[in-house]
């Protein structure tokens, strides 16, 4: 018992933590559209998963370091990781507004100190594929045996929609610094955080854009990993929108720059929409890849959650100018789509037990959510 416990976290996928995310921010849109009992409900879900995922993410962290090690080199698996921190400000922002505050100020912490983890562990990715770095790992070993180094260019090659999670996670903490009643200096350091996420939205932007270019995937690793493009624009909109109604304590000229950064990027997150279907059209019907469950479709509910709830947001920090219908249908078609890929994922599970394939390719067919 215990030991087949501890294989199922060893096999806990990097991004397990993207039905949480997808979970949490539903609750959020379904409760703005004033449906507070379901949203109650799918809240509930959330923290439930989050502290089963937590547990087993700390128990793979401690009797599986060989097989996390191997995932925070892989800059294929390493992205996953930040679903842990996108969950964790998304359930922070929830928990801030009522009176577990402390529980979302623990939550808070934890997500900042696994983006910086994390954060580093891209950074040494990048400096392991520089120009020299094979020479020196082959020097100091004596060996070129399991020594060799990809290269920045093959690893910038590998960009894909699973690297916004990073932005995600980085705008996730700032939503969570933006709670009722903010102080100058909360409110300062969330813009700065905002500031820094969509910096880093925009880079990872250019460097997807270059691969789609250059290297366009094939239609099996179009994967619906690539809605992630949507919903980091548009929790970074929405994190903007939460400054924009504190727009009294901030200067200005910072305030008159939100409100045209807020809708550049809702306009732009709505313009990805019809791309994003697009694609899955041309992947599922012209390409004929079977529209079967796989797990990386919760990285398609999270993005039309977020896309409700911002704007929800921006309608009401601008008066309906943004956005002159009601948008609570927008919260009803992200419950419908978690309420289908919940059904899809509980039926697929069901005939699924005992069945296990160890540690797939990660580049292809979702699984950057699943080692099943």
């Amino acid at each position: 018992m215990r030991e087949e416990l501890l294989d199922r976290c060893r096999r806990l996928p990097p991004a397990c933590f993207a039905p949480v995310m997808a979970t949490g921010i539903v609750s959020r849109a379904v409760a703005q559209a004033g449906a507070h009992n379901v949203s109650r409900v799918l809240f509930a879900i959330a923290v439930a998963s989050y502290l089963v995922l937590l547990t087993g993410t700390a128990l793979k962290a401690r009797y599986h370091r060989a097989t996390l090690r191997a995932e925070l080199r892989d800059p294929a698996w390493l992205f996953g990781h930040f679903t842990l921190v996108a969950a964790s400000g998304v359930l922070a922002t929830r928990l801030g507004a009522g009176p577990l505050r402390y529980a979302a100020h623990v939550l808070l912490f934890l997500a900042a100190l696994v983006w910086l983890l994390l954060a580093r562990a891209v950074g040494r990715s990048v400096v392991r594929a520089a120009p020299g770095a094979e020479e020196r790992a082959i020097a100091g070993s004596g060996t070129g045996v399991g020594q060799e180094t990809p290269g920045p260019r093959a690893v910038v090659r590998r960009a894909d929609g699973s690297w916004f999670l990073a932005t995600v996670g980085l705008q996730a903490l700032g939503l969570a610094l933006t709670g009722p009643h903010p102080d100058h200096a909360v409110l300062a350091l969330a813009l700065v955080l905002w500031s820094a996420g969509s910096l880093l939205y925009a880079a990872t932007l250019a460097l997807v854009v270059r691969r789609l270019r250059h290297q366009p995937p094939p239609a099996a690793e179009l994967t619906p990993a690539y809605w992630v493009t949507m919903g980091a624009a548009a929790i970074s909109t929405l994190a903007g929108a939460r400054l924009l109604a504190h727009g009294d304590l901030l200067p200005g000229a910072a305030r008159a720059f939100l409100a045209v950064a807020v809708l550049a990027l809702w306009a732009w997150a709505t313009l990805l929409i019809p791309l994003l279907l697009a694609a899955g059209i041309w992947r599922h019907l012209r390409h004929r890849i079977p529209l079967t469950y796989e797990p990386a479709l919760w990285t398609i509910v999270f993005p039309l959650g977020m896309y409700a709830t911002a704007t929800t947001e921006i309608t009401a920090v601008e008066g309906g100018k943004a956005f002159p219908l009601s948008p609570h249908p927008l919260a009803w078609l992200a419950l419908t789509a978690w309420t289908a890929v919940t059904a899809r994922c509980l039926g697929n599970r069901l005939p699924a037990q005992g069945r296990r394939v160890d540690d797939p390719d990660p580049r292809t067919g979702g699984n950057l959510l699943s080692r099943e």
